[in-house]
């Protein structure tokens, strides 16, 4: 039997399986994105039942098999269900769910992705600079931290967003300008770099037909 491994991370997916038993996959901060399976999170008083949930940041102590991780013990250190609460920040935090599934992989570190997605989640819930930045903004650091984001620009809003530390990502005035700026930038490089469209799009974009 291999060692138990303890990782710090972020849920991106749940499955439900079967009748008690979930699959995860989770962004670590040491193994990058992996598939956890956790059984019985499901069952009536599990002990895993909270920080088994979409967005909940935790720490993780999993027992490696072949090629996915089996869940032994969880401590939950956030959660971000309150995204749930509202749909178009539930939308938008699935999208930002959605490119890190895409861009990370397993045995790669996933520091960088996993702290932006943290303050992805924390911008969202303040309500600053605004869902629609936050997207734009988010794409653009993440292709940049993949290395798939050029960085030869003259709009001042991707300039900030590719000069600033991860921590600042999305302190930002969100003028009309400098939203339509992000979301251009990202929509061009994400349609250069993806084979396939994100689900949540579909659902922002009929929630933008919604909108007075």
């Amino acid at each position: 039997m291999q060692d138990e491994l303890t990782v710090r991370g972020i849920v991106l997916t749940v499955t439900q399986l079967g009748e008690y038993d979930k699959r995860l996959v989770v962004l670590t901060e040491q193994l990058g994105k992996i598939t956890v399976f956790a059984n019985g999170a499901r069952r009536k008083n599990s002990r895993f039942a909270a920080v088994t949930q979409s967005f909940t940041m935790g720490s993780f102590t999993v027992r490696p098999g072949k090629n996915t991780y089996t869940l032994c013990e969880a401590v939950l250190e956030r959660s971000f269900l309150d995204l749930t609460m509202d749909v178009e920040q539930y939308a938008s935090a699935s999208y930002c769910c959605e490119l890190m599934d895409y861009f990370t992989r397993e045995g790669v570190g996933g520091k960088d992705e996993l702290n932006l997605l943290y303050m992805a989640f924390m911008a969202l819930l303040s309500g600053t600079p605004g869902a629609k930045a936050v997207r734009a903004a988010f794409a653009i650091k993440l292709l940049d931290i993949e290395g798939e984001m050029p960085r030869e620009t003259e709009a001042a809003a991707v300039q900030y967003v590719l000069s600033c530390p991860i921590s600042k990502t999305f302190l930002f005035r969100a003028g009309e300008d400098s939203v339509k700026q992000l979301e251009q930038s990202a929509k061009k490089e994400l349609n250069r770099v993806m084979d396939y469209p994100l689900r949540s799009e579909a659902i922002l974009q009929s929630l933008e037909k919604l909108k007075p």
